[in-house]
Order: C-alpha cells, then sequence, then structure tokens
C-alpha cells in the first residue's frame, strides 16, 4: 500500500525524521540527504496522498499523475514547485520498482518525451495564443492619429507634441524607430518635402540602403513645420537633454508612450514598426503606390525584403473590388 510505502521509505531514508528536535539533529548526521531534502520529499508524499488518495502502490498511474497536476498547480501557482514534487514522485517510483512493488519497466512519472508542467503550460499558451497583426488596419492609424491630436490639444506640452510628430513621422513615413529619432533639422527639406537619412556616430544604419531619401506628405510636412517652432536643438525629436529620445525612464520611453496612447484609441497591440508594415500594405493597397515606390520610400534594398513587409489588408481588398458588379 501508498501508506505502507511512504512511512517505510521515509524510516530506511531519514531515520529518526519524526523524533523530537534533539534527537532528531543527531539522527540527521547519519542521513544520506539533507534535512531540507527531507522536508520537500515529506510534502510531496503528503501532498500526493492527500490528492490522490491511492491504494497499491502498483496501481498508481499517469492518469494519477495528470490528476495531481491539475489539482497541485491551482493550489500553488507555481509550476516550478509541481515539477519538484513530481521528479520527487518518479524518484519513489523507482524505488517501487528496486523494492518490487512495481513492474520494472514502466513510471508515470518519468519517460520520453514528458515535458516539465512548466514547459507544457509554456507549449499550450503558445498554441492558443492568437497570432497579432503585423500591421495597423487604417482605421486604427487613424484611431492613434486623432488620438494623439486630441490629447496634443487638450495638454499642449512639450511632451505630448513631441509624441504627436513622433507618431506622424513614422506612420506617414514608414521610417524605422531608431532612423526617426535620429534625424536632425538638416536632415529635413520642408520646402521639397524630403528627408535624408545619414550614418552617424548616435546610430548605425540597418543597411547599406538605409541611407537614402525618402518623401513626406504634405500632412506630416504641416506636422513638421508646427513642431519647428518648439526647436531647442539640432534633433527633431530630442530628450530633456537635447539628445535624442532613444531612452528614458518606464512609461516615458517611445514604445511604452505608444502603447499607452494606442490603448487609449481603442487599439490593444501597438508597436512602432507596425507603422512601417502599415505603409507597404495601405501604400499599395489602398494608396495605389508601385511596388518600386514602397521599396524607395522605404529604403529596403532586395524584392525578397519587401515581400517580407506585403500584408493584405481585408477593407483594401473589400475596396479593391467594391464596385465590381457583372450586371453593370
Amino acid at each position: 500500500m501508498w501508506d505502507d510505502f511512504a512511512k517505510k521509505y521515509l524510516g530506511m531514508t531519514y531515520p529518526g525524521h519524526d523524533l523530537p528536535l534533539k534527537e532528531r539533529r543527531e539522527a540527521e548526521k547519519a542521513w544520506p540527504k539533507s534535512r531540507n531534502t527531507m522536508k520537500r520529499e515529506q510534502i510531496a508524499i503528503n501532498n500526493f496522498g492527500r490528492i490522490i488518495r491511492p491504494g497499491w502502490c502498483h496501481e498508481i498511474t499517469a492518469e494519477h499523475r495528470e490528476l495531481f497536476i491539475q489539482s497541485r498547480l491551482p493550489e500553488v501557482g507555481s509550476a516550478l514547485s509541481v515539477d519538484a514534487e513530481l521528479r520527487t514522485l518518479r524518484l519513489l517510483c523507482n524505488i517501487m520498482k528496486e523494492w518490487k512493488h512495481r513492474s520494472s519497466n514502466e513510471n508515470p512519472f518519468a519517460g520520453r518525451g514528458k515535458a516539465s508542467v512548466g514547459n507544457r503550460r509554456k507549449r499550450n499558451m503558445k498554441q492558443e495564443k492568437t497570432p497579432q497583426a503585423k500591421h495597423f488596419a487604417r482605421p486604427q492609424i487613424v484611431a492613434i492619429l486623432n488620438q494623439a491630436d486630441a490629447e496634443a490639444a487638450k495638454e499642449p506640452t512639450w511632451e505630448k507634441k513631441r509624441l504627436r510628430v513622433l507618431i506622424y513621422f513614422v506612420a506617414y513615413t514608414g521610417a524605422r524607430i531608431k532612423e526617426a529619432l535620429h534625424v536632425e533639422w538638416d536632415d529635413i527639406d520642408l520646402d521639397e518635402g524630403i528627408a535624408w537619412l545619414f550614418f552617424k556616430v548616435e546610430n548605425a544604419l540597418k543597411t547599406e540602403g538605409s541611407e537614402a531619401p525618402f518623401g513626406l506628405p504634405d500632412c506630416l510636412v504641416a506636422v513638421l513645420r508646427e513642431w519647428q517652432k518648439e526647436r531647442s536643438c539640432t534633433w527633431v525629436f530630442p530628450n530633456s537633454v537635447k539628445k535624442p529620445w532613444t531612452s528614458g525612464a518606464p512609461g516615458y520611453r517611445p514604445f511604452d508612450q505608444l502603447q499607452e496612447i494606442a490603448k487609449r484609441a481603442g487599439v490593444e497591440h501597438a508597436n512602432w514598426k507596425m507603422f512601417r508594415h502599415s505603409f507597404d500594405t495601405h501604400g499599395k493597397g489602398h494608396f495605389g503606390l508601385t511596388r518600386e515606390q514602397i521599396k524607395n520610400q522605404l529604403r529596403h534594398s532586395t524584392e525578397e525584403t519587401q515581400k517580407h513587409y506585403d500584408h493584405d489588408d481585408l477593407q483594401n481588398l473589400h475596396e479593391a473590388v467594391r464596385n465590381i458588379d457583372f450586371r453593370k
């Protein structure tokens, strides 16, 4: 029986473990394992007996293992703790085999391909996780832009205005966020509606092809002209010490700021790279830009790189065919 086996195991491995403190400390000197190990094994034994109430040792199966996991995990909330107890139970089953209480060729707590609770939970979460879009739908971009406009108008601080212009810049140019944050006013020609990216000490561009000009839509030029009135240094998007705004305390970094304003706009999942993917997707599917024009704007060096940014947008697909009617 399980109870008899557990009592025998503890008694043989940790003789005197149930003695009063003074006598137990003396007995511990002869133990093959530490007192902490004994306590861990005793806890696993007690929990398994409490949850499963096993009978004969040879009747313990993989179903009991699964039931134990399902019952124990909500109690402790830690996969690592449950894994530790499963290791103890695996050891006990091996000893059962040595003592001829179980068949020698099976152990419900061990075996090839048996994942730990932690790994299995991660795998399940990965399988259940809904794939997130790589680009924004156009209504989402509009919502974020409108939110940035509204917040900068309601609370016209320098920080609110800076975030608004940065969102406009990345959305309307498709620039990488590091590229945008290292743009200087001398790199921009507002009259021509053109900006240039150059290799700089502060920012080594991603590829050689990244060092190239790109266009600025008229609506972005208007926003930049307004922002230029706030100019305090050579950088277009500086921090408080007149360096590129590339970092900050948690909650004040560009990434954190974008995520928060996007949530307030009703967009739960947002990052800066999604604007770059969006420019490719909607530039092709909605604004009618050619593949070559998008390639030049995003400064992609190869067609293979370009394909990575191509996404079909359902709204664009609908609008492309909405006027087709075989009866007209």
